[in-house]
């Protein structure tokens, strides 16, 4: 599947009292980083998008192109989440009724801002694929226009405007690299395809989460592969199976494509959450996890954040495993005397050490702990890897019998 600059540049007219231009700004943190990291890192950031994500824009430009069939048939459409509510919210403001099939595993947040935008949403399959079979069983009983989350040429088109916001901006000039997840491959289709055109010499790399690697294996074998999806934070992006089309046009586009741990994808939610003052969620924060990774050294790289959709349970998670992963957060299990002052023994030893008590478990009846003496689960904060190291240390000395986890 082919688009031009123009169908991009006719989206952006078509779809520019719908959409918002996103900011665009530095990471001033990943450009403290060193060693593997870019030397300069800018942030496109489509989280901050109406409904949370791109989407809406290739969502917008399909339905204007299509209004008057969809007013009289309703779209339908199926989606992990924000092609839904991009598709719900332009269906809303239109006056469109709107189905939306869901896979069984979307996060709370993304079903019940898709109903809240007046969609009707369908649950059913455990995977894009599958909800999107069904999606065309509804498209044939009903006829209702069908918007597909990537492969059309005005949804990819529609998706391209952000690359064309970025060539705005002042700094873009300087710029070298830029990343771009992929899920089925229409945001990287659009942004690729404008930025060919207005920028030849940049390099331009695609993100996919290493457990979903369908595109990543097909871009790299030459061949469409289907492959397992197994859990990943960036379930936005999780597709079984890619379409030939669109490997073949993206792989005459990119100059490569990384797969990305989940370990990387925490960490970059953490990073962007602290020091990026940013929610994203783990497809927006595949092209940060890149940097973390160490795939883009000393280039001047823009990332496209693609999307904030992330529910506070999972946000919750990825800070917690953040902080044990940056040593702020650490669990011991600690034996202790049991006896009146144990306990205070341990905390006056902390106290010194300056770890701050978050929790305490105290437990009994430990068959492999020694008669005497009680177990102690204790969560503390500290300042960072090397103080949890000092804090370990400074417990055996103190003759404590220390456990991590």
């Amino acid at each position: 599947m082919k688009i031009s600059l123009a169908d991009v540049e006719e989206a952006r007219s078509r779809i520019a009292p719908y959409v918002r231009r996103t900011p665009y700004f530095p990471c001033d943190y990943l450009n403290r980083l060193g060693g593997n990291a870019p030397t300069e890192t800018w942030l496109k950031v489509e989280s901050l998008q109406t409904t949370g994500s791109f989407k809406i824009r290739g969502a917008a430009n399909c339905i204007l192109k299509n209004l008057e069939p969809a007013k009289k048939t309703g779209v339908v459409t199926a989606s992990a989440g924000n092609h839904a509510q991009g598709v719900a919210c332009m269906a809303q403001k239109l006056g469109v009724r709107a189905t939306i099939v869901m896979p069984v595993g979307t996060p709370t947040i993304k079903v019940s801002n898709t109903k809240r935008y007046g969609a009707e949403v369908v649950l059913f399959g455990r995977f894009y694929d599958e909800s999107y079979e069904h999606a065309q069983e509804i498209e044939k009983r009903d006829g209702s226009l069908f918007v597909h989350p990537f492969f059309d040429p005005l949804v990819a088109a529609g998706q391209g405007t952000a690359a064309l916001e970025m060539l705005e901006e002042p700094n873009f000039a300087d710029i070298d690299s830029v990343v771009i997840p992929i899920g089925g491959g229409g945001l990287a289709l659009g942004c690729a395809t404008v930025l060919r055109a207005k920028r030849p010499d940049l390099k331009l790399y695609g993100v996919t989460p290493k457990n979903a690697e369908a595109f990543w294996r097909s871009y790299h074998e030459g061949r469409t592969v289907e492959a397992e999806v197994n859990f990943t934070l960036a379930e936005g992006t999780a597709t079984k199976y890619p379409k030939p089309a669109m490997v073949e046009s993206l792989h005459g586009l990119l100059d490569d494509v990384f797969s990305i741990s989940e370990e990387s994808i925490a960490h970059a939610i953490a990073l962007l959450a602290e020091h990026a003052k940013l929610v994203v969620e783990g497809s927006g924060a595949l092209p940060v996890a890149a940097c973390v990774e160490g795939l883009l050294a000393k280039r001047k790289t823009a990332l496209l954040v693609c999307g904030g959709n992330l529910d506070i349970h999972s946000l919750s998670q990825v800070l917690q495993r953040g902080l044990a992963e940056q040593g702020r957060l650490l669990r011991y299990r600690i034996r202790v005397p049991d006896r009146p002052g144990g306990l205070l023994a341990l905390t006056q030893a902390l106290a010194e050490m300056q770890g701050n008590i978050l929790q305490v478990f105290h437990h009994r009846g430990y068959i492999d702990v020694p008669v005497g003496e009680t177990q102690v689960e204790v969560e503390l904060e500290a300042r960072g890897a090397e103080h949890a190291a000092k804090i370990e240390a400074g417990l055996r000395s103190k003759g404590f019998f220390v456990q991590p986890g």
